[in-house]
């Protein structure tokens, strides 16, 4: 019975490969969330990869339930590097919105998705991912924060968005 399993998928595999299919290839890196104002501004990490810039394709923000509050594609521009970043709900010629900007509110988790495509195929996807939220402090301006990841409980802090106060 092991045998017909493991002989189905040596069949299977040997039929992707001949068909032409190959599986889609996804690298995940980090997003940066910094303050531009009173609005979160979106970069990409630094790393030598990125350094040399990345060709985005498209940003995309979404709510807690996953539904999208703002999205915008690029067309033809330079690479992107770490350096710069994309103010929320900001468009130009060379990034218009597909969907324009919904507001934000304090205390509510935002996820941001960069995406930029990692070679010729359009299978091919690098993301670079973060969640934020904006912090309320009485007589003080909006905070933007980064949810980080706490390795030593192996999770991300998302609870400093409710609370209001940061590290």
């Amino acid at each position: 019975m092991k045998i017909f399993f493991y002989l189905s998928i040596a069949v299977a595999l040997l039929l992707t490969q001949i068909s032409g299919c190959t599986p889609i290839r996804k690298e995940i890196g980090q997003a940066i969330v910094r303050q531009s104002g009173n609005l979160p501004c979106f970069s990409i990490e630094n790393t030598e990869k990125t350094r040399a810039g990345a060709n985005l394709k498209a940003i995309e923000v979404i709510e807690e339930q996953g539904n999208k509050i703002w999205f915008a594609e690029f067309k033809k521009s330079p690479p992107f590097t770490p350096d710069q970043c994309i103010p929320y709900g900001q468009t130009t010629d060379v990034y218009p919105a597909k969907m324009p900007a919904e507001p934000l509110v304090p205390g509510q988790v935002y996820g941001v998705t960069l995406y930029a495509p990692m070679g010729k195929y359009p299978y091919e996807a690098h993301g670079y991912t973060a969640d934020f939220c904006l912090l309320e402090r009485p007589g003080q301006e909006v905070i933007v924060h980064q949810v980080q990841f706490d390795s030593k409980t192996s999770r991300w802090l998302r609870e400093v968005c409710n609370t209001g106060m940061s590290d």
